[in-house]
This record gives C-alpha cells, sequence and structure tokens, in this order.
C-alpha cells in the first residue's frame, strides 16, 4: 500500500466524511513505521500500542473532547464485550487498510454498506484501468445500483451511467462487431461475468418499463439485447401511430410511462450525432424481423407521418405521395405540403445530418414539393387559359405562369438527381402535367391571341421596352444619369425569365445587394445571333446578304471581339465586353486594372445554351440552370464588391422550351422541302427571303419583330411545335412562346449605409400562445405560434423544442420550422409533442420549455411548465 493511498484515504475519512475519531486496526502491524509519515492537518495520531485503554477514552471525552484523532490500533479488534472503546466507537469513523478499503477510499465512496457490495465486484476491481474509468463516474452517495451501472460504463467506455448513454454505446459497439438482433455485444457479455447485468435490467425496468424475467433480474439468464431493442423500437412505432396493432401485442412494452420514456429515449438516440448512424442499422434489422413492410403498407398516410422508427416508413410515405399527388385537390395538397414539412423536420431527412441517406431523401421531397406546386398551380386554373390579349398572357405570364415553368424544372433537377423508381409514375403525372396539360392549353390560348391579334406585324406591348431597343432604353439613360459611375451588363446565354426570379430572391437574401425585375419583349426569331446583336449599340441591325450573320452599323456581331469593338465606337473607347470566364479568372487587382476607365463592360456568361443546345447534353438542360443560377449570384457579387461597380444589369439574348419526354409525331410541323430563299433551317425557325406562305407556319419579318432594316423574313411553327428533331429536340428556342421571348431585366444594385440597415434579414420569432403551461400526461402537446409571416426581410426557423428541468432535458427532444408566409395567425400555429423521460417529477419543482435554433444551438425562450401527472398504466 502506497503512502499516498494512505493519505487520501485519511483524508477522505476526516475532512470529506466529516468524522472527529477514526479506529484503524492493524493487527499485522504492517503499518506502524508508516505513522510518522501521514501528514494530516490538525489531526493528532494516537499509536495504542501500549496504551491505557481508560485513559485514552477519558482523554477523548474529557480531556480533548474537539481533537480530531486517529486511533492507530497494530492489533485485532477486540470483541464487542472486552472493548472498552465500544461506545466511541459506535459514533466515530472506521478505517481499513486493505486492498478492497483503499479502491473504497479512492473512489470517495461514502457509504460503508457498498463495501460489503465492492467485496462481490473483486473481479471488476482486477484492473487498474476499469478502477480509473469507475472513479470518474462515481459519486459519494451512490447505491449498490448505481455503483454496478457505473461499473457498466466503465466496461463499455461511456462517460456517463444513464440508461440511454449505456444503451447507446451498447449499440454501436453491436453495429461494429456486426451481431444482429441474436447476438450480445461484447461490453454486455462482460457484464454479465462481473455480475452487472441485473443491475442494468433492474434499470431498464424502472425506466422504460423492460419486462424482465425472474432469471434476467438474477443473472441466471442473460439480456438479449437484440430482443430489448425489438422491443424499445416496436414501442415507438405503436407509440407513434397510437396503438398497438395485434401483430405487435407480444413486442411493444405497454404502460404509458414505458412508452414515453422509450419514445424520450429514441428521440435522443437519434438526435445524437456520434450515435444516430448505430440507431439507423438496429432499425434496419428490427424492421426486417418484424417485417414492417408488409405492416405498414395499408396504414393510412396520415397516421404513418408521425412515424420515424423505421426507414421503410419513410419508403411508404413517399410512394402514397406520389400516387396521391395528381388527382388530389387543393385542400389535401396542403395537406401533403404539411406531412413533407414535418418529414423534413423528422430523422430520415433531417438537413441536420450531413450524409448521403438524408440528402437522397431531401431530393425525393424536394421533388415531391415541386410536384404539389405544380399541381396546385394547375387546380387554380382548371378550366385552362383565357386571356383577352397577347398583352394579358405575357403579363400574366410574368406575374404567375413562369411558376409553371419554375415548378417542372425543380421537379426534373429533384428527380433527376435521385434517378429512383419509387418517382417513376409520378415522373410521368407531371409530364402530362406540364407537356400535355398546360403547354397545351397555354400555346393555344397564346397562338388564338397572336393569330387574332396579327401580333407579329405589330411586335411590340404597351409598356414593355423591345429588346433591339435595350442600349438606347435601359443602358444609356442609366449612363447619362450616373457618368461618373462604371455600368457592367451581364448577358447570359439562354436564361429565361423564370430563372432570372430565381436569381432576384436570391440575391435578395443577402443584405448588401437589391435586385428588380423587369422584362423586355424579344426579337424573333428568338435564338442567339439576332438575341445577342440586339442589345448591342445600334444605328443599323440587318442581316448579310444570303446568310446569317447579324450586321450592326456595316460591321459583324458575332464573337466578343467584335462586340468589344461595337461597345468602344459607341461611347469613345470606354466601353468593352468580356467572357464571364475571363471575369471568374480575375483577381481584384487583375479586374480593376482590366476595366480601368471604362464607363460600361458587358460580360458574356454561356452555361445554359451551351449545354442545352447540344445532343449529347441537352437532357442536362435544368442541371445548367441552376448551376447558370448560382454562378450569375457568385459573379454578380464579385462585380459589386471587388470591381467599383454599384449597378449590375442583367439580361438575356432569349429564353428557351425544354421537356424531359421524347417528343412524338404530334409535336412536329412537317416540312416538305426546304423552301426557295431559305439561309438557315433550324428546329424552330426558318430564315430567308422571299418566303412563300404556308398556312402551318408562322410567317413573318425581322423589319417588323427585330428592327432590322434588310428584307429577312422567316417561319416559326406554331405553339411549341418543331420543324425535325435532328440533332436533339427537346431543348429548343428561336419561336415565339413567351418561355422563348419573355426575356429578363434583372437591375442589381449595391447597398451601403442605412440601406444595408434596413434590409437586415432575421429570422422570425416564435413564442408560446399561453403563458402558464401544465403537463399532466407523459406524452401531451404544446401550440406554438409563429407571430410573424416569412418574407424576404424575415427569414424561417428550425426550432428544437424540449423540456428541461435545469441544465438537463426531462422529454424528448422535437425539431420543427416555422415557415408559414401567411397573414393568418391560425396558418402560423404549430404544435410538438414531447414525452416525458422517467417517472421522478414533482409538481413543486421548476421544469421549462425551452425553444431553441436548431441551427445555432441558442437559447429563444423559455416557459415554466408545471408537471403534475396522473396515474395511469395504460397504452392508450
Amino acid at each position: 500500500m502506497q503512502l499516498d493511498q494512505l493519505q487520501q484515504g485519511l483524508q477522505n475519512a476526516f475532512f470529506t466524511e466529516g468524522h472527529r475519531l477514526i479506529f484503524w486496526y492493524d493487527a499485522p502491524g504492517h503499518f506502524s513505521d508508516a505513522l510518522g509519515e501521514l501528514a494530516l492537518d490538525g489531526v493528532q495520531i494516537l499509536n495504542m500500542a501500549g496504551q491505557s485503554t481508560f485513559g485514552v477514552k477519558l482523554r477523548l471525552e474529557l480531556d480533548e473532547p474537539q481533537t480530531p484523532m486517529l486511533l492507530y490500533f497494530p492489533s485485532a479488534e477486540p470483541a464487542p464485550e472486552d472493548d472498552w472503546l465500544l461506545d466511541i466507537k459506535l459514533y466515530s469513523g472506521r478505517f481499513y487498510a486493505d486492498q478492497l478499503s483503499m479502491i473504497f477510499n479512492e473512489l470517495g465512496l461514502t457509504r460503508h454498506a457498498l463495501r460489503e457490495h465492492l467485496a462481490k465486484r473483486q473481479a471488476f476491481l482486477g484492473s487498474r484501468k476499469r478502477i480509473e474509468a469507475l472513479k470518474r463516474l462515481v459519486t459519494p452517495e451512490m447505491v449498490e445500483d448505481g455503483l454496478d451501472l457505473a461499473m457498466c460504463a466503465a466496461v463499455v467506455g461511456a462517460p456517463a451511467s444513464d440508461i440511454s448513454t449505456l444503451l447507446f454505446h451498447l449499440a454501436d459497439e453491436a453495429v461494429v462487431e456486426e451481431t444482429g438482433l441474436e447476438g450480445n455485444p461484447s461490453s454486455l457479455e462482460e457484464m454479465a461475468k462481473y455480475a452487472l447485468v441485473p443491475s442494468l435490467v433492474r434499470a431498464l425496468q424502472l425506466e422504460v418499463g423492460y419486462p424482465a424475467t425472474q432469471g434476467e433480474l438474477s443473472g441466471e439468464s442473460q439480456l438479449a439485447f437484440g430482443q430489448l431493442m425489438l422491443r424499445l423500437l416496436t414501442t415507438g412505432y405503436c407509440e407513434s401511430i397510437s396503438e398497438i396493432p395485434d401483430w405487435a401485442q407480444n413486442h411493444a412494452i405497454a404502460s404509458v410511462n414505458a412508452r414515453a420514456t422509450s419514445r424520450a429515449l429514441l428521440s435522443r438516440w437519434r438526435d445524437s450525432s456520434r450515435f444516430y448512424p448505430a440507431f439507423d442499422v438496429i432499425s434496419g434489422w428490427v424492421a426486417e424481423a418484424l417485417r414492417i413492410e408488409d405492416k405498414i403498407r395499408d396504414v393510412p398516410l396520415e397516421r404513418l407521418a408521425n412515424v420515424a422508427t423505421f426507414e421503410v416508413v419513410e419508403k411508404q410515405i413517399i410512394v402514397d405521395l406520389c400516387q396521391a399527388i395528381p388527382e388530389a385537390d387543393v385542400r389535401d395538397l396542403e395537406m401533403f405540403r404539411g406531412i413533407i414539412a414535418e418529414r423534413l423536420d423528422g430523422y430520415w431527412a433531417s438537413r441536420h445530418k450531413n450524409d448521403e441517406r438524408r440528402a437522397f431523401y431531401r431530393q425525393l421531397y424536394a421533388a415531391l414539393n415541386a410536384a404539389i406546386d405544380l399541381f396546385a398551380l394547375r387546380q387554380q386554373h382548371l378550366n385552362g387559359f383565357h386571356y383577352e390579349s397577347v398583352e394579358a398572357l405575357y403579363h400574366a405570364y410574368c406575374t404567375e405562369l413562369y411558376r409553371f415553368d419554375t415548378a417542372y424544372r425543380h421537379y426534373a433537377v429533384a428527380s433527376d438527381s435521385t434517378s429512383v423508381e419509387l418517382l417513376k409514375k409520378l415522373d410521368e403525372a407531371v409530364e402530362r402535367c406540364y407537356d400535355e396539360w398546360f403547354l397545351g392549353q397555354f400555346t393555344r390560348n397564346w397562338s388564338e391571341r397572336v393569330d387574332a391579334e396579327e401580333r407579329l406585324h405589330d411586335w411590340k406591348l404597351p409598356r414593355i421596352p423591345n429588346q433591339q431597343h435595350f442600349f438606347r432604353d435601359v443602358v444609356r439613360p442609366h449612363l447619362n444619369a450616373h457618368n461618373n459611375k462604371r455600368l457592367v451588363v451581364i448577358i447570359s446565354d439562354a436564361f429565361r425569365y423564370e430563372a432570372a426570379e430565381e436569381l432576384r430572391e436570391r440575391i435578395n437574401a443577402k443584405r448588401y445587394s437589391e435586385a428588380t425585375l423587369g422584362s423586355q419583349l424579344g426579337v424573333v426569331p428568338s435564338y442567339t445571333t439576332l438575341g445577342m446583336a440586339s442589345l448591342l449599340p445600334q444605328r443599323e441591325l440587318s442581316y448579310q446578304p444570303g446568310n446569317d450573320t447579324v450586321l450592326i452599323n456595316g460591321q459583324s456581331s458575332q464573337g466578343t471581339a467584335n462586340r468589344s469593338k461595337l461597345l468602344s465606337d459607341a461611347l469613345g473607347g470606354q466601353a468593352m465586353a468580356v467572357t464571364a470566364e475571363e471575369v471568374k479568372g480575375w483577381s481584384r487587382e487583375q479586374g480593376r486594372e482590366a476595366i480601368k476607365g471604362m464607363q460600361l463592360v458587358y460580360v458574356y456568361h454561356n452555361v445554359v445554351d451551351a449545354r442545352g443546345d447540344t445532343a449529347s447534353t441537352e437532357s442536362e438542360t435544368f442541371a445548367a440552370v441552376e448551376d447558370a443560377i448560382e454562378e450569375l449570384d457568385t459573379l454578380t457579387r464579385k462585380i459589386l464588391m471587388h470591381l467599383n461597380t454599384s449597378t449590375v444589369l442583367l439580361t438575356a439574348d432569349h429564353g428557351f422550351l425544354f421537356q424531359r419526354s421524347k417528343l412524338d409525331a404530334t409535336d412536329r410541323t412537317s416540312l416538305t422541302e426546304k423552301p426557295d430563299g431559305a439561309f438557315k433551317s433550324k428546329k424552330r425557325y426558318v430564315l430567308g427571303t422571299s418566303l412563300p406562305d404556308n398556312p402551318s407556319v408562322w410567317h413573318g419579318h425581322t423589319r417588323e419583330t427585330a428592327g432590322t432594316t434588310c428584307d429577312t423574313e422567316f417561319w416559326i411553327p406554331k405553339g411549341a411545335h418543331r420543324f425535325h428533331f435532328v440533332g436533339g429536340a427537346r431543348f429548343v428556342h428561336g419561336g415565339i412562346m413567351p418561355q422563348e421571348i419573355v426575356v429578363p431585366v434583372l437591375t442589381v444594385k449595391q447597398l451601403r449605409g442605412d440601406k444595408v440597415e434596413k434590409r437586415t434579414r432575421r429570422k422570425v420569432d416564435v413564442i408560446s400562445p399561453k403563458a402558464s403551461l401544465k403537463m399532466v400526461n407523459n406524452i401531451q402537446r404544446f401550440e406554438l405560434m409563429q407571430t410573424e409571416a416569412v418574407s424576404e426581410q424575415l427569414k424561417p426557423i428550425t426550432l428544437a423544442v424540449a423540456i428541461y428541468e435545469g441544465s438537463e432535458p426531462v422529454s424528448s427532444e422535437e425539431t420543427v420550422t416555422f415557415d408559414s408566409t401567411s397573414d393568418n395567425m391560425n396558418e402560423r400555429m404549430k404544435s410538438v409533442r414531447l414525452s416525458l423521460s422517467g417517472t421522478d417529477f414533482d409538481r413543486k419543482r421548476d421544469y421549462f420549455l425551452v425553444l431553441r435554433d436548431k441551427d445555432l444551438g441558442t437559447e429563444l425562450e423559455r416557459y415554466r411548465v408545471v408537471i403534475d401527472l396522473a396515474f395511469t398504466d395504460d397504452f392508450f
């Protein structure tokens, strides 16, 4: 025995346990020589060898009744009838210097009844490593089962000995060791070797209502970890659907306390960043053992919506939604949207867990949300489109109808990224809705109005600028009004209006810039060469005789170098053109030097057309749009922040039409032969001179649709048709559908000072509508209210909600996102369903409902909760 161990044990006896007198019997007398080396501040050490017992008794009780003393006896303890100090011993402390006693003292234990219990754990105490781990886990007043649980924690390497932590570590070990449900993790076998499992079973019985057998409680039979997991997860599933099906009767733990605590335990497990992967695996084992996939097939969608226990439930919900969305009415679509919101806040699709499984489900739900958007729009226009003029249709597209294209694009991107059979039938329904219903109805109304108004002979609309006047009507006024400030114009090939609206929203989500979106009426045919030329400064716009080279003031407008020269000529050397790739490669210093002295810079960006207008990559069109939005957002920010520019204009040469499905003969306007005089023939237009009339096409003159000074004419197939499918036909442009000729003009301005402060975004506030809260059931709902609608300046918030006692959660933690844009307060209400963990609750203690920002981990609000549980022991 080392001196420091003796010192520590005696220090604990006198100064921690608070004894004045300590009796130490050492029959062999091994420690007689060590007495002089002990340093116990204020304590007198008395070697009782040869001392008068009666004299010492008088000294202790009369002469020095306050003095702390250590009475060391280098002899055995006398029998009680021969012990003259027995009465003093009864109110004094004892010290033992054997190995077990030293460990007892080293652990800081104070209840002497534990010494006997500790003696039964000699096998555990045989390892210094286990003792050191145990020292970090014990508390002085532990009881026997508590000490055993601390030993269990030492075995599994857990930082705490509560049931949840022990189970999480055992589960993690089971997954690593691939035990399945029929084997036990090795640490559980080790616990059995040290006789610790009965205490673990009693704790499970107390905490989660585990129906322990007598053999498990006595240690005669081993706890089956797989069966425990099966019971816990089955109970969690049954609690979520509010019933115990016949197949679950033998597995579910049936008491109210048990289901509440099980739910809280499973919630904590799923929320653990370290241990949730083990839940995924074990949940799969249990699901397979129960054949849960077959059992949930006929469970209504609304009842499955609360289940987080099994991944197959997530798949079943998605299958059910895929089947229901296309035929649902507005009310059901909104209900489905709510279910998806809950699932995105839930476990299997959580954005707070960055793994492929969760990303996969988030993409699936993104597809479903986009499908809901599309079918909800159809519900609003069930009778088709019957606008009275081209002007009305144009404005309807700019304010609302573009959302059909956006929803279709969002669906396609999300669906393509998953490539699973789950969405196959929904894919088909979405294609029918967009291609056959929307485009069919929309093109019919548009074509009728274009023909009735002979609009191709009068290609202009009130209050809508024409694309060929872009420099004159948009760029030049800005330069004149801000002659000392640089203007940058970004022209993104085939960047259509609906994508520009999404870019506007993304830019406006930031503090230091503000974007407003307008439009211009695109030139016809709506293709790159003519569209790009129309955006440049010009006195005269014309085609070179015999081909499609577009000349400006007699000079070619094709290529960055020619465009740069035309700009420079128009502004006396103070304008230039560059590619977006060049700008992206500039450092701050390189960029400022490159455009030094320039009042106007045109930046040419090509992402959408580069991939969409190529047969081998046209299927990537919508992915290219997503990339273009991201690039343009970054490019705009770089120009504003780094290149001494306060305003950026973003526009396009034309838009496009695209559909995912293959076209058939009904989508084609056949040309039996190429007309005389044609010098360019594409899928959506034919260019030439002296073209004959043809009743199956729109026949027009670029003089009327683009302001050219030449006699170039065109044919365009009516509606959304193509002349041919050669070289890919799903991505096209050149015609006069709104998707092609509603050209965006996005104005982005840099903000400073007070304007920045006014645009500072914050998250919406959420409160409890009730100031006084009471919990009378183990599982109960709490209402929460979003106090304001989400807007450009008010962002959604995701909350983690739980009940706490002090800093410790005593309930499940639920995640809920508040993102309502409604002005109706009732529509901004949501509820969370919390379950208490354990049974030790007192209505007089302080508990709080705590709202935390899930992303930041910061506490936002807390409300006192009175927990006053009625006694009940029924499952439902």
